[in-house]
């Protein structure tokens, strides 16, 4: 076994300490972990020291040669990296290291049995070779992507798809599909087979039709709105790029609570469920090849996203773990290892080691997280305070480049004691912009706050200085002049950081701050393909969080919804203010649109309108028709102007 060794460290130093408490004996411990931290950390220094510097970055990919021999060997190296790898000034050497371990190419666990693309795109598809036929394990992001893989693959095998796994449904995973070659025909006849959850579809649900705007543009801002380079995307830590582009999605035809044990191809695989970064994830393990999969349960080649900034339900740390720990039963007698963000390991120590470390740092970031909360200590305290020990902090398999401890402490704290920190003041707060308006009156008026956040800007105190801008900006939307000198400190700040979330959505946050962003970049959580996959039931239940309560205050209606192609009958009661689904139609309602799924997707999709579909006579009307026209009026319009998330 390769052992690991200290890691070169080279992290921007916060000088945070833990909080003196009225208990002496808890300020003494404090204030002894706090020197421990600060003497083990020899080698941090200043990022701006080693900003644009090739020989560091040079120096921290050498924490990386000793674990060469656990990687995979490469049957098929493309010699190229969509990552950005070149050392600048605006990009932390950490990253740059980081990017340079994502180069092209094809890895192969179990000689001519199991390869993995890695470097594609942001996820590493697998392809399980069988006697007749071939397994995909995660098509990717999008059908250019998927196409891309499977090509290299046919050159490899030309063997037909027997099966695909889905190990969860985020949308860097199933969203390939079609790309693969495989068609709905193929799935409908059982020549391919789709495995997935029993949740995949319930909670795809929610991504694409309850919560599709909001996590669309706040993944975008991250991710697709940025051009790769130096001033922009370096690479997306799981992988090297993700790119918007055509999507699609097969429906599973095979799904499972906890265990499956199927043979494919003659290859026999155990599918299982293991809680990682969704509630649906799943795990594959080849007992004959002693080959094991494990997904997203770790999640790649970082500390992994406890809380992804994009937004998410609540991960639960101690599922997640325990999610790792059935992991390890399977790894204990694993000789080699995939996973759909990272190079395939070889090596069962090897691979029990780092399971184990990962596993361990989700638990310790969890229980100190508790512990304090448990002391007091808010949200913020946690997130100064608390950090891997030495051991995991330089496990190179741990780095804060996708996850962080300091954002996974503020999603454990809301898990389980929500918003509220117990101060009042959180209750007696004024409101959102007149909050903004006294913060700018008692700092002296706007002038005076532009010269402080200059001053802290050309201190170096980025975080500070868009504090006090953002509250010029939040009472002037259009004072361009604050907004400009607020992106000027966002995007020094993001420069500076080796997290890549962190890095982007700040230089995203600072092109929205300028009127930079091309919005026509935005992954779409409601693609066409998805929409179609979504049951009628699912669709219009979603409507209900478009209802606009003012509009709707004193209304009292129901409309049905029968979908005559797949004896579907559902209905909305809107009940001032609230709309309220029906999942069987009551014998009464005000009207009833009478249609199909496939013109239902049609109007969703805005491929025809309601109007013409009735004109046409694709759809009908029983009852009254001044109600359904009535009913559209109570709902949000779609709207063309993006979402803003920083100039608010």
């Amino acid at each position: 076994m390769q052992k690991t060794s200290a890691k070169p460290v080279v992290r921007r130093l916060e000088t945070t300490h833990l909080k003196p408490h009225r208990n002496k004996t808890l300020s003494l411990l404090a204030g002894a972990a706090c020197a421990l931290f600060l003497a083990q950390a020899g080698d941090v220094r200043l990022v701006s020291d080693a900003m644009a510097d090739e020989a560091e970055v040079e120096r921290l990919m050498a924490g990386y040669e000793a674990f060469k021999p656990n990687l995979a060997p490469i049957v098929l190296d493309r010699g190229d990296n969509l990552a950005f790898t070149e050392a600048s000034d605006t990009i932390h050497p950490e990253q740059t290291a980081f990017a340079r371990q994502m180069q092209r190419g094809i890895y192969m666990p179990v000689e001519d049995k199991v390869y993995v693309a890695v470097g594609y795109g942001i996820t590493s598809t697998t392809m399980v070779v069988g006697d007749d036929g071939v397994i995909i394990i995660d098509p990717g992001e999008n059908d250019d992507f998927g196409a891309l893989v499977m090509e290299e693959f046919r050159s490899l095998t030309d063997k037909p798809i027997k099966a695909i796994v889905y190990t969860h449904r985020h949308p860097d995973h199933p969203f390939g599909s079609k790309g693969l070659g495989v068609t709905e025909e193929d799935v409908k006849s059982g020549k391919v087979k789709i495995y997935a959850h029993d949740s995949f579809m319930e909670y795809l649900v929610n991504d694409a039709s309850v919560v599709g705007p909001i996590l669309s543009i706040r993944t975008a801002l991250a991710s697709t709105l940025l051009d790769v380079g130096p001033e922009g995307r370096v690479h997306q830590a799981l992988g090297p790029t993700f790119d918007s582009g055509p999507v699609s999605l097969l429906q599973p035809t095979d799904t499972f609570d906890e265990m499956l044990d199927v043979t494919i191809a003659g290859v026999r695989m155990v599918m299982f469920h293991a809680y990682g970064d969704a509630e649906d994830e799943i795990g594959v393990w080849f007992p004959e090849m002693k080959h094991l999969h494990g997904s997203e349960t770790i999640q790649g080649e970082s500390f992994p996203n406890i809380y992804t900034l994009r937004g998410t339900k609540f991960r639960d740390p101690v599922e997640w773990y325990t999610g790792v720990d059935r992991l390890l039963e399977y790894a204990r007698e694993a000789d080699s290892y995939s996973g759909s963000h990272m190079r395939p390991w070889v090596g069962n120590e090897f691979i029990v080691e780092r399971i184990t470390n990962y596993r361990d740092a989700i638990q310790y970031v969890h229980d100190q997280t508790v512990r304090l909360m448990n002391m007091g200590y808010t949200r913020e305290e946690l997130a100064d305070t608390i950090r891997l020990p030495e051991h995991l902090a330089n496990d190179p398999w741990l780095g804060e480049y996708y996850g962080t401890v300091a954002h996974s402490t503020r999603n454990i704290y809301g898990g389980y004691l929500g918003w509220y920190q117990a101060d009042p003041t959180e209750l007696a707060t004024p409101g959102f912009e007149k909050k903004a308006a006294l913060y700018v009156e008692a700092l002296g008026g706007r002038d005076a706050i532009m010269e402080k956040a200059r001053k802290a800007l050309d201190e170096g105190e980025y975080g500070w200085s868009m504090e006090l801008l953002t509250h010029a900006v939040r009472v002037d939307g259009e004072d361009m002049e604050a907004r400009a000198m607020k992106a000027e400190a966002m995007r020094e700040w993001g420069y500076q950081q080796p997290n890549i979330y962190w890095r982007g959505l700040a230089l995203g946050g600072a092109l929205e701050l300028e009127d930079k962003l091309d919005y026509s970049r935005i992954w779409n959580f409601a693609a066409p393909d998805i929409i179609k996959a979504l049951s009628p039931d699912a669709i219009i239940e979603s409507v209900r969080v478009r209802l606009d309560p003012e509009k709707a205050a004193d209304a009292h209606m129901t409309i049905g919804f029968r979908f005559t192609d797949i004896q579907d009958d559902s209905a909305l009661e809107i009940r001032r203010g609230v709309a309220v689904f029906h999942p069987k139609s009551p014998e009464k309602t005000d009207a009833t649109i009478v249609a199909t799924k496939a013109l239902l997707d049609d109007i969703l999709l805005e491929q025809t309108t309601l109007a013409d579909a009735l004109a046409e006579g694709s759809l009908t009307i029983e009852g009254d028709e001044k109600a359904i026209e009535r009913f559209f009026g109570y709902l949000d319009p779609p709207s063309a102007d993006p979402i803003k998330l920083v100039v608010r």
